[in-house]
């Protein structure tokens, strides 16, 4: 039943119930006034009697703190009233004895009443981290690094949907890990066996009807004495988490596909540019091929090279439509290892067209440098494409010319740079910080998306992207990748 899942229901109840808890509390109060009368009566010893009272009071949780008051009042008048009955003022003896019972009553009832407020001061902690840990999915546990020992809070058992009154065990917690993920659980207990400051992991739990939650697990050392070496920690089911995780990454990749087919769109002319120009050369290679053998001596060696430069020219038609349908596909990342100038220079050709239009002249400056980034090739030309596109638009409005977009690659600080500059009217430093913001556009008809899908695919990528301007001498974007060692795998092979 979820923890306070009908408050007004429970308010309902209490009511109900404090009549009845009244007179349960006036019950109990007259029978030990009365039990304390019958104890006189046969001779008992009221400190003996109160004793036996303030272990009532302590051990029972039945009654609340105004139940205990009046069950103390309630004694302490009885035992007033048979001291006056019995005439006790009259001996000197029997008033300090009197006195004396008062007192250690007294004494030993506001030991009562502190030992009931800090019964009820943790049963109200208890019954609030218990609802907590529901709320939040998170329990808590603790252990021994030696693994003798180990325990756990109901919410724990739950997510490992065991009953809360089993103890649990090492054996318990791995045949509910999944078999991939049972190595990171021992090393986790083989951290614990070192002693280790902080324990960290996140892992799966494969349930018997075949379910799996994720996990993350955190736990530091709590008693640290030499001969007992305890940890105390907190276990997250963040399955809901992944799945929403997992649920943005599907839909940013939908986007940014979107988004890619809108760009080849635009660069339609452009791609049929770049196809007619190897068509062309096929053709008048064709041509000159069968003049060549059309001569009364047939010249074989110009026919075969016309011939070469037909296979060359289909090849590079063919490159141009498998660039082309690679970007207009909708495929999972796939992240290799690659050089940042030859994914300049294979995206360069896709809109050549595009610059010649706006009559903008593009000016290169690839830096030699050996580094390799681990990209996805597609995904890094959308972003190449994307600002290459803004370029050109920003420029479409200024009329000075020549208009020239300026393409620099340079390394920094272990990273892959590439800066697309141009000449437009420039960005005022107040929309600098909102470019890269969903939805976010300077365009009269644009959807704002461009940037931030940039963004979201160098985010992927462990990488940055930033924007300078200076209103009237145009804009500069940047962004960098992170430049493999030499020692990572994969380097090598790509030199």
């Amino acid at each position: 039943m979820p923890f306070n899942s009908n408050p007004r229901l429970t308010r309902l109840l209490d009511a109900s119930l404090k009549p009845l808890e009244n007179l349960l509390i006036g019950f109990m109060a007259v029978l030990v006034a009365g039990g304390m009368f019958v104890a006189n009566q046969v001779d008992v010893d009221f400190a003996s009697t109160a004793l036996y009272l303030a272990l009532l009071l302590l051990t029972a949780n039945l009654l609340t703190i105004v139940g205990v008051i009046y069950t103390v009042l309630l004694s302490m008048l009885a035992l007033t009233v048979m001291f006056v009955f019995q005439g006790g003022f009259e001996q000197r003896e029997s008033t300090a004895h009197w006195l004396r019972e008062l007192a250690v009553f007294a004494a030993i009832a506001l030991l009562a009443l502190r030992g009931k407020q800090v019964a009820d001061h943790l049963r109200h902690k208890e019954v609030y981290m218990s609802g907590a840990q529901r709320l939040s999915q998170t329990g808590c546990f603790g252990f021994r690094a030696d693994l003798t020992r180990i325990g756990w809070s109901q919410q724990s058992a739950r997510i490992f949907e065991y009953p809360s009154d089993t103890p649990p065990t090492v054996d318990m917690i791995l045949a509910r890990t999944h078999p991939e993920d049972v190595p990171l659980v021992l090393n986790a207990l083989q951290k614990a066996s070192c002693h280790d400051a902080m324990i960290e992991v996140r892992y799966r739990l494969l349930m018997p009807d075949g379910r799996v939650r994720h996990l993350h697990m955190i736990a530091t050392p709590l008693c640290t004495r030499p001969d007992r070496f305890e940890y105390l920690g907190a276990l997250m089911d963040v399955t809901a988490i992944e799945h929403a995780e997992a649920a943005l990454s599907q839909a940013q990749m939908q986007l940014a596909h979107v988004s890619r087919v809108t760009a080849l769109g635009e660069l339609a002319a452009s791609i049929a540019h770049e196809v007619n120009q190897p068509l062309a050369a096929i053709t008048s290679s064709g041509e000159a091929c069968r003049n060549w053998l059309s001569r009364p001596q047939p010249d074989l060696p110009e026919a075969r090279q016309a011939l070469e430069r037909i296979i060359a020219s289909a090849d590079r038609g063919s490159e141009i439509t498998a660039r082309v349908r690679a970007l207009s596909q909708k495929s999972a990342p796939l992240r290799r290892t690659e050089s940042l100038n030859d994914i300049v220079n294979e995206t360069l050709p896709l809109v050549r067209h595009e610059l010649a239009d706006h009559g903008i002249s593009a000016k290169i400056e690839l830096t030699v440098f050996d580094g390799q980034i681990s990209a996805d090739r597609v995904q890094l030309q959308q972003v190449i494409i994307n600002l290459i596109i803004n370029a050109c638009q920003a420029m479409s409005t200024v009329n000075a010319t020549p208009r020239t977009l300026l393409l620099r690659t340079s390394v920094s600080d272990r990273e892959a740079l590439l800066e697309v500059a141009d000449q437009g009217p420039g960005i005022c430093a107040t929309l600098l910080e909102q470019l890269f913001t969903p939805f976010f556009t300077t365009k009269e008809h644009g959807l704002g998306m461009g940037l931030s899908i940039c963004r979201s695919i160098l985010d992927a990528h462990q990488g940055r992207i930033w924007a300078s301007s200076t209103v009237g001498q145009g804009s500069s974007f940047m962004f960098a990748l992170p430049l493999l060692a030499v020692n990572d795998p994969g380097y090598a092979s790509a030199i």
